[in-house]
């Protein structure tokens, strides 16, 4: 009776024991897989810093630059009942450059990072400035009479109309995309050399005016 008793305490001891052990070693697991969670989180969030703070300095490379010169001829009377009244014609002709800057907001993208592979998703490019050099504007030919004065207020708003056309016409020719594809590269080119295996960039649908 009392080496079965021995016997069952010893099988309940061993039993115990590898019980200690199976606690233990799940419970190392456990830490190490909470270590590991803490150690992923904080390369996730160094890893999204590092990558929103170059998409800001990137916003400058982002954009370019279209220079380009126009020549713009005016020429009109007065009239009444559509029928010029004589000695009331006007006219010039303007010779000017400008230029016109594209470029992405990228302080607007957002991004996401799954197994090291990052995706971007930008805004649409849109024209940022669109300037005339005041100190290369001539004018040429200029005509004017008493009854129909000539003035600056014309000339700058037949500017105002060209440039608009202007646009039109660099839109028109794939101006901007030409940007965003350019940004795109240069956004690949970038995060790859930073240690990314992948870089998807994805650029959001133009808004309806």
């Amino acid at each position: 009776m009392i080496i079965l008793k021995n016997l069952k305490l010893k099988k309940f001891f061993s039993f115990f024991k590898k019980l200690k052990i199976i606690i233990f070693i799940v419970a190392i697991i456990i830490v190490f897989l909470f270590i590991n969670s803490l150690t992923t989180k904080n390369k996730l969030e160094r890893k999204s810093d590092f990558v929103s703070e170059k998409l800001i300095s990137i916003s400058e490379l982002a954009t370019s630059r279209y220079d380009y010169s126009n020549v713009i001829s005016t020429k009109n009377s007065l009239s009444f009942n559509d029928i010029t009244i004589p000695f009331t014609e006007k006219s010039f002709v303007v010779k000017y450059n400008g230029y016109i800057t594209a470029g992405l907001d990228l302080s607007t993208a957002t991004f996401s990072i799954d197994k090291n592979i990052l995706t971007i998703t930008i805004p649409p490019c849109s024209i940022l400035t669109h300037n005339v050099n005041e100190n290369e504007v001539f004018i040429f030919d200029e005509k004017t009479s008493i009854f129909n004065k000539l003035s600056i207020d014309d000339m700058l708003n037949e500017i105002v109309t060209e440039k608009s056309k202007t646009e039109e016409k660099v839109i028109k020719d794939g101006f901007l995309d030409k940007v965003t594809v350019d940004t795109i590269q240069l956004l690949k080119n970038i995060f790859l050399n930073c240690g990314f295996d992948e870089v998807i960039v994805k650029v959001l649908a133009q808004e309806n005016q």
